[in-house]
């Protein structure tokens, strides 16, 4: 239950990194929320597991985010692989 709840987060996540690259406004709140989240999910970066850097990818990708302007390949790149594998963790 708690991959598929992850799963959910990650997929959000990846709808949030679409939104940026659009250039859609999303609230700070929102994007530390999910800084937060992909950060504590990278940190099993430890286990050696792949799927835990690109959580952690995606982290420094919204806080970079928060203060410079992201080239749209990055963030399309960021989308693609948090919504691969939060659609892989909410179907296992």
């Amino acid at each position: 239950m708690l991959v598929k709840i992850l799963g959910i987060l990650d997929l959000v996540a990846a709808a949030i990194f679409f939104a940026l690259s659009f250039k859609l406004s999303i609230p700070s709140s929102i994007l530390i929320f999910f800084i937060v989240i992909l950060f504590l999910k990278g940190a099993f970066i430890l286990t050696r597991s792949i799927a835990s850097a690109f959580d952690l990818f995606g982290a420094i990708i919204l806080l970079l985010s928060l203060s410079f302007t992201i080239p749209k390949i990055l963030l399309i790149i960021a989308a693609i692989l948090l919504l691969q594998k939060g659609f892989l963790s909410v179907i296992a």
